[in-house]
C-alpha cells in the first residue's frame, strides 16, 4: 500500500511538471503577455469561469499580484523549460553516438529479429508487433509456440533454455540454435533480450546466460555496423526490492551490461550504428509474477500489460534510435534514486521493506 501511495503522488507531479516545464505552454503565455496582454487576460478569465469555483479561487490566489512579477515568473519557467528540452535532446544524442537523426539503412521486410522468451508475455507481444512490420522473427523459448503464433511464415521457433542450471549445456544449446538461425534466416539485425526467470537462488549460482545469445550475433552486427539490441530490465534496476534480491541484482546487472555494451560498440568496435536500448517497466502482468499478482493488486499497484511494454519496445526500434526508457513515465523519477541523499533512499527502502514484511 505504501508503494502505491508514493506512486500515486508521483503521477500528478510528473504530469504537472511536463506542462510547466514544457517551453511551449509557458512560452505561448509569455508571448501573449508581451504582445497581446488584453487578449491573454480575456482568454484567461474565460478559462477560469469554466473551472470549479474552488480551483479558480486557488489559482487566482496563487497568481502574482503585479504584472512585472508574473512576467518574471514566466521568463524563469520558459528558461527552465528550454533547459529541460535541451537536456532531453542531448540525452537522445548521447544514446546514439551524438547523432541527432535516426540511423540509416533499415528496411523492415529485410530485417531478422531474435526474441528470447518470445512464446509468452512481453516476448510474445513484441514478436507479433515485429511481424506486423514484416520482420522475420526467430523465437527462442523453452515453452511451446502458442497456437495463434503457429503457421506464421515470418515466425520460426527454436526450443532453447537460456536459464539451464548446466552452464556448459546452456552455451552449447545457444550456439547450436544460433547456427540454425543463421542457416535458416541469415544474420539477425535485431535482438530482444527478454527471457527471464523468477526463481530465488544465491547470487553465485545466478548465471546471466542471455549473454551467450548476444555474443553469438554481435560479430555480424559489428562487421556490418548495423544492428539493434534491446535489453528488458526493470524499475528494480534502480530500486532494490525487498524479498527479491536475486531479481533486483540481475536487473541492475542488465542495466550495467547495457551501458558497457553501448560504450564498447562505439569505442572498441567502432560500430556506432549498432543501437542499444534498455527498457525499465514497472510490474507487468505476466506468468512470471503470477504468484505475486494478488498481493500487488491488494496494495493498489497498477500492473502494466505485456502489450503496453511491447508497444514501447517496438516504437523505440522503429525510431531507429537507442535509448534508456522508463515505463511508466511517472516512475522515471526513480531512475535518479541512487543520486538521492542516503537518508531518503533508506527511508523509501524502509517503507517498501515494512510493507513486504507485513504481507508475508
Amino acid at each position: 500500500m505504501a508503494t502505491a501511495v508514493i506512486y500515486d503522488l508521483l503521477v500528478p507531479l510528473r504530469a504537472l511538471g511536463s506542462i510547466a516545464f514544457s517551453p511551449f505552454v509557458p512560452g505561448a503565455l509569455l508571448v501573449g503577455a508581451t504582445y497581446a496582454p488584453d487578449t491573454l487576460r480575456n482568454a484567461t478569465a474565460s478559462v477560469l469561469k469554466k473551472l470549479p469555483e474552488q480551483l479558480s479561487a486557488l489559482l487566482l490566489r496563487a497568481a502574482p499580484d503585479d504584472s512585472s512579477t508574473a512576467m518574471t515568473v514566466l521568463k524563469v519557467v520558459v528558461a527552465l523549460g528550454a533547459i529541460s528540452k535541451a537536456n532531453s535532446t542531448l540525452s537522445t544524442m548521447a544514446h546514439n553516438s551524438w547523432r541527432l537523426g535516426p540511423a540509416k539503412g533499415w528496411d523492415w521486410p529485410k530485417e531478422i529479429a531474435v526474441v528470447t522468451g518470445g512464446a509468452s508475455g512481453i516476448g510474445k507481444d513484441t514478436t507479433l508487433k515485429l511481424v506486423a512490420l514484416s520482420v522475420r522473427v526467430a523465437v527462442l523459448d523453452i515453452q511451446d509456440l502458442p497456437k495463434d503464433m503457429q503457421g506464421n511464415a515470418n515466425i520460426r521457433f527454436y526450443r532453447c533454455d537460456v536459464t539451464s542450471a548446466d552452464a556448459v549445456a546452456a552455451v552449447a544449446a545457444v550456439a547450436a540454435v544460433a547456427d540454425a538461425i543463421r542457416s535458416d534466416l541469415g544474420h539477425p539485425s535485431i535482438l530482444i533480450n527478454n527471457a527471464g526467470v523468477a526463481q530465488p537462488r544465491p547470487i553465485l549460482k545466478t548465471d546471466p546466460k542471455f549473454l551467450h545469445t548476444i555474443f553469438s550475433f554481435l560479430p555480424a552486427m559489428i562487421e556490418q555496423n548495423k544492428g539493434y539490441v534491446v535489453t528488458v530490465a526493470s524499475i528494480a534496476s534502480f530500486v532494490a526490492l525487498a524479498t527479491a534480491a536475486d531479481y533486483s541484482a540481475t536487473k541492475a546487472g542488465a542495466l550495467a551490461f547495457h551501458e558497457t555494451l553501448a560504450c564498447e560498440l562505439k569505442h572498441h568496435y567502432k560500430a556506432p550504428n549498432v543501437l542499444t536500448t534498455v527498457v525499465h517497466p514497472n510490474f507487468v502482468r505476466t506468468p512470471l509474477i503470477q504468484a505475486l499478482t494478488a498481493r500487488l493488486e491488494r496494495g493498489s499497484v497498477r500492473l502494466l500489460t505485456s502489450d503496453e511494454v511491447a508497444e514501447v519496445i517496438i516504437s523505440q526500434v522503429k525510431s531507429r534510435r537507442g535509448a534508456q526508457v522508463v515505463i511508466q513515465s511517472a516512475a522515471s523519477i526513480l531512475a535518479g534514486f541512487r543520486a538521492w541523499p542516503s537518508w531518503l533512499q533508506e527511508f523509501v527502502r524502509d517503507i517498501v521493506g515494512k510493507g513486504t514484511a507485513r504481507r508475508r
